[in-house]
């Protein structure tokens, strides 16, 4: 399964992706989410799973997810916002705007994959 990290962190992007790589995901990354809807577009139909942060430059998470949930080929695709926004009015905004779970930075990797695991199956 292929999960697509956007993060304007390199660390952060690194991080998800060797907690989420052993587990069986093959992880994409994009450090915006401009860069995140043109992987998206090219291959909407591999990946299963985003994971978004929201506060990036270019274009925000928030922005990113309804971009994506405005695309017919994208209704497929879980979304999971990774952030350190967690004031109830971000959490609040993002699932009413249609992600499928929020995640607060900063975080184990025990909490990430649990997270993961409630919003979509485990690769096989």
């Amino acid at each position: 399964m292929q999960v697509l990290v956007v993060d304007d962190s390199m660390v952060a992007r690194n991080i998800l992706k060797n907690v989420l790589g052993p587990l069986g995901y093959e992880v994409l990354q994009a450090a915006n989410g401009q860069e995140a809807l043109e992987i998206l577009k090219n291959q909407p139909e591999q990946i299963e799973l985003v994971l978004l942060d929201w506060n990036m430059p270019v274009l925000n998470g928030f922005e990113t997810l309804k971009a994506i949930k405005k695309q017919k080929k994208c209704k497929h695709i879980r979304i999971l916002m990774v952030s350190t926004e967690s004031e109830d009015d971000f959490i609040d905004r993002a699932l009413s705007a249609g992600a499928d779970g929020y995640l607060a930075k900063p975080f184990t990797a025990e909490a990430l994959a649990a997270k993961v695991a409630s919003v979509v199956a485990p690769p096989k």
